[in-house]
Order: structure tokens, then sequence, then C-alpha cells
């Protein structure tokens, strides 16, 4: 049901509407039922905004066990603050399954993100996400990721762009890097050139290379070329 406030009265909010869902089956594989009840709602405002919020209770099978997945609490919202900034932030906190030896663990996590596009020729986009995974009953945290994106483009005229691409995954101890080059002569017929990088934390300890410990040393590096021809008959 949607519901859309009098223009006098809707501070900024162009409609809103609340939602329900349910679900419920049994799993042969894993040999138990499962199921979920979600509710919340959601809203439109000006400038494109968007904004969501929900709870969810849910279960499901996984070995014989049976364990909560839901989200407790989950919100997100995206707007376009300027005509050359766009912003969007989320966060959640639920329950989760650790799959490879089961127990139960709690979540928290979310991701936030800015595109900046002060002219027609460049544009830069950076998000953040994270997650953090404790164990339900001691509280321990087992792990926890932080990844941080990054796009940059420039379009120099309307034949040729270049474009960076850059990924830091501090779980893997990784950094991808991706630079693009690209001249479009005509609709279909593009050349393209690259280059790319991927760098480790690693060390060496006499024998063996050990992981997520050290320097960052570069692993691989290449440069690739492309062509695309597109002929019409």
């Amino acid at each position: 049901m949607n519901f859309y406030p009098e223009a006098a009265k809707r501070a900024g909010i162009v409609r809103m509407y609340p939602f329900f869902n349910a679900g419920y089956g049994y799993d042969r594989i894993q040999g138990g039922y499962e199921g979920n009840f979600n509710t919340g709602f959601r809203l439109n405002t000006t400038r494109q905004g968007f904004i969501h919020m929900n709870h969810e209770e849910s279960y499901q099978t996984w070995q014989g066990q049976r364990f909560d997945t839901g989200t407790s609490f989950n919100i997100f919202g995206v707007g376009q603050i300027f005509s050359w900034l766009q912003a969007s932030f989320g966060t959640y906190i639920g329950h989760a399954i650790f799959y490879e030896r089961p127990f139960q663990g709690k979540t928290h996590g979310g991701g936030t993100s800015v595109t900046w596009q002060p002219n027609a020729h460049f544009s830069e986009d950076l998000g953040y996400d994270w997650l953090l995974f404790d164990h339900a009953d001691t509280g321990r945290r087992e792990f926890s990721a932080h990844i941080v994106n990054s796009k940059t483009i420039y379009q120099f005229d309307r034949h040729f762009q270049i474009r960076l691409l850059e990924e830091f995954d501090s779980s893997a101890s990784r950094l991808l890097t991706d630079l693009l080059g690209s001249y479009e002569f005509i609709p279909g017929t593009v050349f393209f050139a690259g280059y790319g990088s991927l760098a480790e934390r690693r060390q060496f300890d006499g024998h063996q290379f050990l992981s997520n410990q050290g320097d960052y040393l570069t692993l691989n590096r290449g440069f690739f070329f492309k062509a695309s021809y597109l002929h019409r008959f």
C-alpha cells in the first residue's frame, strides 16, 4: 500500500510504503525447516532520495542444526545532495552462520559511498564496506573485513576516456589496480589499452611465503591491448 503525503505536509517525502513478506519451507539436503518473517517500510524523497528500513526474523538449517539468520535492524539510504554530489549509507545488525565449522554468529556491517561529478568530464566514485563477525556465545571476534573501492573517470571528449579502478581488501591484505584507456572512433569501433597489478602482504620465512604478514609485494602486473571493429552491411 502506498501513501502520498500532501505537498504542504510531506517534509521532503514523496511516497511511503510499508511492506511485509514471509516464507516457510523444508530443506531436504540439510534435513530441516527454514522460515523468515520480514517487515519494514520504504520512503521516496525529493532529490531522488530513497530510504529503506526493515526487521527480519529468520532461521536456517545447516548440517542438521538450526541457526538464526535474521537481520535485527537494517537501514539504507541514498540521495542526490547537490547536482554534483550523490551519497549513500547503510548499516545492519543481525545473525549469521559460520559455515566452515558451524556455530551461531552475530554480524554488524554496512557501507557508504560518495559520487562526485563537478563537470561533464570528470567523476569520482569512492566506496567503503565493512563486516564484523562475532561468536554469539563467547563474543569473540572471528573475522572482520574492510573494503575500499575507488573509480575515477576522465572523459576528454566523446571519443577518448581514461578510467582508474582501485580496490583494497583488509581481510586478504590485497590491493588491486586497473587502469584502462579507450578510444571510440565510431560506435562499435573501439581501441583499448590497459594496465593491471595485484599487491599482497607476503613475508618469506626462509622456506615459504606467509600471507597477511610483512610488507606489500607486487605479485602480478600486466599490460593489454584490444581493438574492436564494427562493419555494417
